[in-house]
């Protein structure tokens, strides 16, 4: 069970932010590979949903792994409608790639008492049949305020397999509407009973949604802008996985304060000197002639009382060290996501999410970075991005565009030769059309000169 791969297959959304509707396929869901490098890219104008997209794996990710909906929740619900709907579609295998099933966790998002709350959520499943996959089947789904979950039938001999059952899932749904967490994989609730089920319940139920809980907890990196490169409090988010004592694997984060040196656990020391030691194997290669060093100014004790060390990260350049603090910002962003990124490359349950990639990244470097992972990652990367360079160094497949139809938010490009240079093709489409879909809202240079000049000479007229 602990040996299972999770991986993305498909996402749809619903009356999300600017996305009435909107879904794509990652790259190995459209070849049906289990086992090839897939990386997609997010591209499109500015506001036409690709940070819609960022946000919903936050949802997911949260809710997944046993967290909260949050407190913007609401927000996320499109200014037309009542509710908003995601649905996430992930592959399970075993170690040998072997796909297990499809399963679809459907989350609606409503409005309650002024605060975004789950309505609805289900989880489902496609098993794998020999010419495929078979006909969907309904695992859980839970209404909010209910005290059971549909199918009623598989709820009832659930419950008759001890007389506890029905009082845990009965909390387990005052708990989830208590907390905004998920009835299936909350803490202290759904997951409680489903992870521990035998018998003739234990492949449907225990299995995928452990699996999936313990992906979301260890594997699903999702970084929204803040939480890459450096923050506006000058903090540096280093995520990494790690192994366990148990032999698992752990997602955990170490915040470093570029401003100042900082005490740290031992243990936290311990796993930042590891990091690096890692880092510095592929950083250099990167950027050539950079390694990063670990200054240490003697044991202090934390702020909770226990031993400690005092510590301030440096760049070594030609053996000589400088505060990281003032490297460039594109060197510091990659330095804070470049941990994760090996677990990527190497790891094929790992999926990252990030927004905004190509920000402070020099183009041909982050060409060349997208090139080899694009062929010879093992994981999952999702990214936004705006920089063109990276559409002449992947695959056609690797990416869609966001479009001006709230309708029909995300398209691939069709049509595409392997002579075409992607990059042009999608600028040309831009200016001459020829997609299904409009992939530009049109705007006119003339009209925005007259438009800064007008709004000057109101500003002095008042």
């Amino acid at each position: 069970m602990d040996n299972l791969i999770v991986r993305v297959e498909e996402i749809e959304l619903e009356d999300f932010k600017n996305v009435k509707h909107g879904s794509f396929q990652m790259p190995s869901a459209l070849k049906k590979e289990t086992n090839a490098a897939d990386i997609l890219g997010i591209y499109g104008q500015n506001g036409s949903g690709k940070t819609a997209v960022i946000d919903a794996f936050c949802i997911l990710q949260s809710l997944l792994s046993g967290g909260s909906l949050g407190e913007d929740a609401a927000s996320h619900i499109n200014v037309d409608s009542t509710s908003a709907t995601i649905r996430l579609t992930l592959r399970i295998l075993d170690q040998n790639m072997e796909s297990l099933g499809l399963y679809t966790y459907t989350l609606s998002i409503i409005t309650k008492d002024g605060k975004g709350a789950i309505g609805t959520e289900s989880l489902s499943v496609r098993k794998k049949i020999e010419e495929g996959y078979g006909r969907e089947k309904v695992l859980v789904r839970y209404d909010a305020g209910c005290l059971g979950f549909k199918p009623e039938s598989t709820f009832k001999k659930i419950i008759k397999t001890s007389k506890d059952i029905s009082l845990d899932l009965m909390v387990a749904s005052r708990m989830a509407e208590r907390t905004g967490s998920s009835y299936i994989f909350g803490k202290d609730g759904g997951y409680d009973v489903f992870s521990k089920l035998g018998g003739e319940f234990k492949e449907d139920y225990a299995v995928p949604i452990t699996a999936i809980r313990n992906y979301a907890e260890t594997s699903l990196v999702v970084l929204s802008t803040r939480e890459s490169g450096i923050g506006k409090d000058d903090k540096l988010k280093l995520s990494f996985q790690k192994k366990t004592v148990g032999g698992g694997i752990s997602l955990g984060q170490i915040i470093i304060d570029l401003k100042h040196s900082q005490v740290l656990s031992m243990n936290e020391e311990k796993q930042l000197r590891r990091m690096i030691r890692e880092m510095n194997t592929a950083l250099s290669a990167i950027v050539p002639h950079l390694e990063l060093g670990l200054y240490t100014a003697g044991e202090e004790l934390t702020d909770s009382g226990k031993k400690g060390i005092r510590i301030e990260i440096v760049s070594l350049k030609n053996g000589k060290a400088i505060p990281l603090r003032f490297e460039s910002e594109g060197i510091i962003k990659i330095i804070s996501i470049l941990n994760i990124l090996l677990c990527v490359y190497n790891n094929p349950s790992v999926c990252l999410v990030i927004d905004e990639f190509d920000a402070s990244i020099f183009e041909y470097l982050l060409g060349e970075l997208i090139s080899v992972f694009s062929q010879g990652a093992k994981g999952q990367m999702i990214f936004t991005s705006h920089n063109l360079r990276i559409l002449e160094m992947i695959d056609k497949d690797s990416v869609i565009f966001s479009t001006s139809n709230p309708g029909n938010r995300y398209i691939r490009m069709t049509n595409i030769k392997n002579t075409n240079n992607l990059r042009d093709v999608y600028i040309r489409s831009i200016l001459l059309g020829g997609t299904k879909e409009n992939i530009y809202e049109e705007t006119d240079s003339h009209e925005i000169g007259m438009a800064l000049r007008k709004a000057w000479r109101d500003d002095e007229e008042e």
